[in-house]
């Protein structure tokens, strides 16, 4: 962690002021140059759930924001006539099956006929045939009901993995075209950030210190880092994935504050974040004068890191402001304040 070039200085009570006045003397912060960027979350395992045929929706057990677990059948589409399909080869399955038990019996039977010279070899020979027709007919029964089954299958939508549904895209008795996504679905247990970095910024970007993610103040836990080596031609970025920790609880799709350490130095004006006044449209600190007086400045910052500001417009090295805003403020409202 930096550390600032910030002079503390205690104000000599004066009979005007309750209490000393914390200050800050400002100047330059020599630190590594950075480049702040956004990036948003992603899910890194995500569906978009839909059926190669057409038809009507006929049941709809999705709900966005519904937690659902794997295998669980989320939308069906009438398929009526697959199912009527399916249903019937699985009856010809059970009579194929019939007919073979029926045949392995027969074969027994033979043998031990044969083995008391009861039949010929050749009766024998007609009763394994018989075992083995029905044996090719149970198999090719089947495979047809495998088959039957796996058309049927292409009406109904089940989740393939645990997850969280994103959003569901139709209604009940909604037409449902191929290739349509029915229901998005997403798993929240693992999540990355997506970076497009500029090229020429991406060049420059030192790998080998991790990013940083924040995200409305929070600071989040960076995993394993993805650098795709590729340009983009028509928007001239590189993409950086940055996994996140497990137990990262940020809502997918949300913007994400991203710092990356670039080769070199740079000379930056910061300030610590006691010190500023966050106003309603913009921010704020409070400049201390010769006398101690304290006075409410607007000035322009960048985004927190390490509990301190870069100040891009509004203040320079040199001047002097309050340490705690917050005690600065009431001042000003004391009565008989300088």
């Amino acid at each position: 962690m930096h550390l600032l070039r910030l002079s503390i200085i205690a104000l000599s009570a004066s009979p005007a002021l309750a209490s000393p006045l914390p200050t800050l003397l400002l100047g330059n912060l020599q630190q590594q140059a950075s480049y702040q960027s956004q990036g948003v979350v992603q899910a890194q395992r995500s569906a978009q759930l839909a059926v190669p045929v057409s038809g009507r929706i006929t049941q709809l057990s999705a709900r966005a924001g519904d937690t659902v677990k794997a295998g669980a059948v989320l939308a069906r589409v009438d398929g009526e006539a697959a199912q009527q399909s399916a249903s019937a080869s699985q009856a010809q399955i059970a009579a194929a099956q019939a007919q073979l038990e029926q045949a392995r019996r027969e074969f027994a039977r033979s043998q031990k006929l044969a083995a008391q010279n009861f039949i010929s070899a050749s009766a024998l020979d007609s009763a394994q045939a018989q075992l083995k027709t029905a044996e090719a007919q149970a198999r090719a029964q089947i495979a047809a009901a495998r088959a039957a089954g796996a058309q049927a299958g292409l009406y109904q939508l089940n989740a393939p993995f645990t997850g969280t549904i994103a959003r569901v895209n139709g209604d009940l008795g909604a037409l449902a075209m191929p290739g349509q996504a029915i229901v998005e679905l997403y798993d929240g247990s693992a999540l990355r950030v997506e970076v497009q970095l500029p090229a020429s910024v991406y060049a420059n970007v030192n790998q080998q210190t991790p990013p940083t993610l924040n995200w409305r103040g929070q600071a989040l836990k960076v995993g394993r880092i993805e650098w795709f080596p590729a340009t983009d031609a028509n928007s001239q970025t590189r993409t950086v994935r940055v996994n996140l920790q497990a137990g990262s609880a940020v809502p997918v799709g949300e913007m994400v504050q991203a710092g990356f350490t670039l080769r070199g130095s740079d000379s930056q004006l910061r300030v610590p974040a006691g010190a500023v006044s966050r106003q309603r449209e913009f921010d704020a600190v409070y400049t201390v004068d010769g006398s101690g007086r304290p006075s409410l400045r607007y000035v322009r910052l960048g985004s927190i890191e390490n509990g301190t500001f870069p100040v891009l417009a509004g203040l320079r090295a040199g001047e002097r402001i309050a340490a705690n805003a917050e005690q600065a403020a009431a001042q000003t409202r004391t009565p008989g304040a300088r």
